[in-house]
């Protein structure tokens, strides 16, 4: 695996200023107005963009040696601007472009097979891959951390592997990788270079977006400075650096649910659902219908599903709304820790959560469970629960691992109350902290043995001095640290 920034996307290219600026040129006219009417000239841009031209713009935007030099953003900035003006930034073609230059430029990731293969999987099962599950953001409803959460679900099911793609909190409450802190995972600390170690015994995964996408850090400044959605906005769920083949995608409008699924087609993703709440929001509705594009076997189909088709009843958004990520932990915690059905009710006061529940599990997540908040009164945690096994059942299905929703459902909600939900996430951290402890014990012993060699170095030279030297030999002083 890749451990260093991976040279410019198309591997020999020098991107500059001078090689950006015709391409520049061609995009503005793309986005030119008529001077009679006010209309523009090419409202789609492809007449004008060609499809080397719209592969060249993105490799410059892919390659962090060119967007990381101030005297290129005002170039950048104006790309992203015409790109929009252009609606380049919401076609197919363009995401499945953007995805395949910005998967070539991330750190590799390679998913090596289970220890417990054998246990894991029966015979005759569909689909032995990784699946994901993560939405573009940015609907603006602040719900529950529920995506992450049904992810380790999903993961405690017996064949199923999760390698979820996320970053942290940029308009929301907390984020993936909030919550994840939040339960004791190191995210920071785990190197791309020990997770291969880590998914040879753990099922669930986190890819943290900024360690794995060397890229997409120096656009950062620049998208904030434009102040207006770009393409990386929605870009994010497209480029999972594990490559999973399955998948359910949460879009925060309708009009970009197509988009996504024929961006998927042309990169081959195997099966998929882009979903979109009819509210606006990025996941499946725990509050009534949620419109579906289903890519399964090279077509798209389109349709709606609601709570009822799962075998669970509705919710109000306000119901299943997000808290700090440190609260949020402690509602996982609780509900993965609860065996049977958790109060249907609002809390009607803060609850903490009790030590003895955790008695069976490890060790270390007793530790964060004394150091976490109370749940909040007024949570609703059987909503919660509900509308984390909407999200947990869907993804099972599209993974094959359930002929229906409801099925799906049953087996997700057997992941939470059996606690291989939390057993997901206990592995998870655990096997992050030994890969992390073993690279600090490695990199100890390099230092060390440098240190010796040094000192041995220094030593020879001292003997191979001509007889003249009156230099001092490298001894220890046995009087060192004495008074007399």
């Amino acid at each position: 695996m890749s451990t260093t920034a991976p040279p410019p996307a198309n591997g020999t290219a020098h991107h500059t200023a001078d090689t950006f600026r015709p391409l520049l040129k061609a995009l503005a006219l793309a986005a030119s107005v008529d001077s009679q009417s006010g209309q523009m000239n090419h409202p789609t841009g492809t007449s004008t963009i060609t499809h080397t031209q719209l592969e060249q713009i993105l490799q410059h935007l892919a390659d962090p040696n060119f967007t990381s030099s101030r005297e290129n953003h005002a170039q950048i900035g104006s790309a992203l601007t015409c790109l929009k003006f252009c609606r380049l930034d919401i076609q197919a073609e363009t995401f499945a472009l953007a995805a395949r230059i910005f998967l070539e430029c991330c750190l590799d990731v390679y998913v090596p097979e289970l220890e417990a293969e054998a246990d894991e999987y029966a015979e005759g099962v569909e689909y032995r891959g990784t699946l994901d599950l993560v939405g573009t953001g940015g609907d603006g409803k602040d719900t529950f951390n529920v995506s992450t959460t049904a992810a380790m679900v999903a993961a405690g099911v017996k064949g199923v592997r999760v390698c979820k793609h996320g970053a942290k909190a940029s308009s929301s409450t907390s984020g993936s990788a909030d919550l994840l802190m939040s339960l004791g995972i190191p995210l920071l600390a785990l190197p791309a270079s020990q997770l291969p170690a880590v998914l040879r015994k753990s099922k669930f995964a986190f890819l943290f977006a900024q360690l794995y996408h060397p890229a997409l850090a120096p656009l950062g400044p620049i998208r904030r400075s434009l102040g207006f959605p770009t393409i990386f906005n929605v870009l994010g769920p497209l480029i999972n650096p594990a490559r999973p083949q399955r998948c359910i995608l949460g879009v925060h409008s309708y009009y970009l649910g197509r988009i996504f699924a024929e961006a998927l087609l042309k990169r081959g993703t195997q099966r998929a659902w882009i979903v979109c709440g009819q509210e606006g929001l990025d996941e499946i509705s725990p509050a009534g219908k949620t419109d579906v594009w289903e890519l399964d076997g090279g077509k798209i189909r389109e349709f709606t599903i609601e709570p009822e088709d799962f075998g669970l009843e509705r919710h109000p958004l306000e119901h299943v709304g997000s808290h700090s990520a440190d609260e949020n932990a402690a509602i996982v915690l609780k509900m993965f820790s609860t065996p049977g059905d958790v109060p249907t009710d609002p809390l009607a006061t803060n609850l903490p959560l009790d030590p003895a529940h955790f008695a069976t599990f490890a060790p270390e997540t007793l530790v964060h469970v004394r150091s976490l908040p109370s749940i909040p009164k007024t949570v609703r945690l059987h909503a919660v629960k509900d509308y984390t096994l909407l999200q947990s059942a869907a993804l099972l299905y599209v993974g094959s691992y359930a002929s229906s929703l409801k099925e799906a459902t049953q087996l997700a909600r057997h992941s939470i109350e059996s606690g291989a939900a939390l057993r997901a996430m206990e592995t998870f951290r655990d096997e992050s902290n030994l890969a992390i402890a073993r690279l600090e014990d490695e990199e100890r012993k390099r230092a060390n043995l440098k240190d010796r060699e040094n000192r041995k170095s220094i030593e020879e030279s001292v003997r191979n001095q001509d007889q003249y030297s009156y230099l001092p030999e490298i001894r220890q002083d046995v009087s060192v640290g004495t008074e007399d």
